[in-house]
């Protein structure tokens, strides 16, 4: 308000050093953009507040302010420039957000899927994906509850915990009355004589209808194909063959009868007779002969020189070399080697082994000597056992024995035959006296009707089945002891009456002797 500015801290240092260069127009002061100017006015106003006297006196320096026409005018320029440029940018801007505002407020609705859109079996794979997801859900579920181990206790409580649950139930559900069964009573017909009669009757009635069924439907049928002459003998030979096969141990007139050689044939005799039939068909072939050949390789003149040669050769060595007894053992000698002479120990040794290999093959040949002469020998004792075991037999030639084996297997096999026509005879009659189903029928129901009208007449009477029984085997061994009593009695006087009638016969014969 003094009419001074102030300077910041930064300022006074620069003035203070010197450096007034930066600070020798007031263009420098003013500021080109707006964050500048902000900072400008704040500036001023900070300078437009009263001061201390120390920071006076600090500050030695006045500036002189701009005036406000100065101000104004650099404030408001770049405001013009800046209108002028950004007018159409921000009419563009604000047109923008009209619209933008024009839009939102607008009220819009989505609109339904189209009915091509919607797929029936994607619907249908995605229910079945859940159903089998929850199936293994469940499984999961029950093999993770079915590996679990509960406790003994718990066990133990679910068990008594279902023998409670068991006993309220047994308790309060109403017993369930047993109806006694009531047998069907035998109808009196059944007792009758003339039952088996009527079923006669009625089985005979019944052939009857069916006779008559069966020609009424001949007469009504049509007449077969006829088969050909081939189909009806084949089938013929079939119902035969099968016939044969099934009832093939009924016959007795054998089709087949073999042919039995019984006379024993000579087998040496044969023997002797095909060897003669086989050398008077052997055929004899002719031996090759070979004819004498020369050969002409010794008329050649090289064969010549190679003979000339030769004789030439061995005519200077005409005489034997004379050699020691020392040199046997060497197989050649020739002029460069030096001669060796063999020591007395050498050939001793030499002499040695040479024994011991005869010994031992000497050895050898004497164990197959042995082998060889023990065979022979057991081949004699074998032929002359073989000999006198012929001559001491004491069987039957092997014709005899072979009609004994016959007349043997015939017989078998007759007794054979005999046993199965009497098993097949027994086997008839036994089906031919067994009663027919139904009578069996009603004797065992007749049986058990009596049984029962005996326990129900005891029952009325108030005895008891052991009772009667216990009775009757009382009764019965009375009755045994009585007819043995009386068998016995009979048989002493039986006896005395022989003993009397002895004596008397010898009385007899002695009065007649004397």
């Amino acid at each position: 308000g003094n009419g001074r500015l102030i300077l910041p801290i930064k300022f006074q240092n620069d003035l203070r050093y010197g450096d007034i260069r930066s600070w020798n127009s007031l263009s420098d002061i003013t500021l080109d953009s707006s964050k500048d100017e902000k900072n400008h006015y704040s500036f001023l106003q900070s300078c437009s507040k009263p001061k201390s006297a120390s920071a006076i006196g600090i500050s030695s320096f006045t500036i002189p302010q701009p005036f406000k026409m100065t101000l104004r005018e650099t404030h408001q320029r770049p405001q013009f420039l800046k209108s002028e440029t950004l007018l159409p940018k921000e009419s563009t801007a604000y047109k923008r957000q009209l619209q933008e505002a024009a839009e939102c407020q607008k009220q819009f609705r989505a609109q339904p899927v189209p009915a091509h859109i919607y797929l029936p079996l994607y619907q249908e794979i995605m229910e079945k994906n859940e159903i089998r997801r929850q199936i293994e859900t469940q499984k999961r579920k029950e093999l993770l509850i079915s590996m679990q181990k509960p406790f003994s206790f718990q066990i133990k409580e679910e068990k008594r915990k279902e023998a409670t649950r068991q006993q309220f139930l047994n308790i309060f559900t109403p017993a369930k009355k047993i109806v006694p069964k009531f047998r069907k009573k035998i109808p009196k017909s059944t007792y009758e004589p003339m039952l088996g009669d009527k079923l006669e009757e009625a089985e005979l009635l019944r052939k009857i209808r069916i006779q008559l069924r069966a020609k009424e439907l001949l007469e009504e049928s049509w007449a077969p194909n006829e088969l050909d002459n081939k189909q009806r003998i084949k089938k013929s030979q079939i119902a035969s063959k099968n016939r044969e096969q099934k009832l093939s141990f009924l016959q007795n007139n054998f089709s087949f009868k073999p042919r039995i050689n019984t006379s024993v044939p000579d087998f040496e005799e044969l023997y002797w007779a095909f060897q003669r039939k086989v050398l008077t068909k052997q055929e004899i072939k002719e031996t090759t002969r070979n004819k004498p050949f020369r050969l002409r390789t010794a008329n050649l003149s090289c064969r010549h020189k190679m003979c000339d040669k030769m004789m030439d050769f061995q005519q200077p060595s005409t005489a034997p070399i004379q050699r020691s007894r020392s040199f046997n053992c060497l197989s050649a000698l020739s002029t460069n080697t030096l001669p060796i002479y063999i020591t007395d120990a050498v050939r001793k040794r030499a002499g040695a082994i040479k024994l011991l290999q005869e010994n031992k093959k000497y050895k050898e040949n004497e164990g197959a000597r042995w082998a060889d002469l023990q065979r022979k020998k057991c081949q004699a004792i074998h032929k002359s056992v073989i000999c006198r075991a012929k001559a001491m037999d004491p069987h039957k030639s092997l014709e005899e024995t072979h009609k004994e084996k016959l007349k043997q297997n015939w017989q078998n096999g007759q007794k054979r035959i005999r046993e199965y026509k009497k098993e097949l005879e027994e086997m008839k009659m036994r089906v031919k006296n067994r009663p027919y189903l139904f009578e069996q029928v009603t004797t065992h129901s007749a049986c058990q009707g009596a049984q029962k009208l005996f326990k129900d007449t005891l029952q009325q009477f108030g005895l008891n089945e052991e009772f009667v029984r216990k009775k009757g085997r009382e009764a019965t061994d009375t009755v045994e002891k009585q007819f043995e009593s009386k068998r016995n009695h009979k048989f002493q006087s039986d006896t005395e009456d022989d003993i009397i009638k002895q004596l008397s016969q010898e009385g007899l014969k002695r009065l007649e002797l004397k």
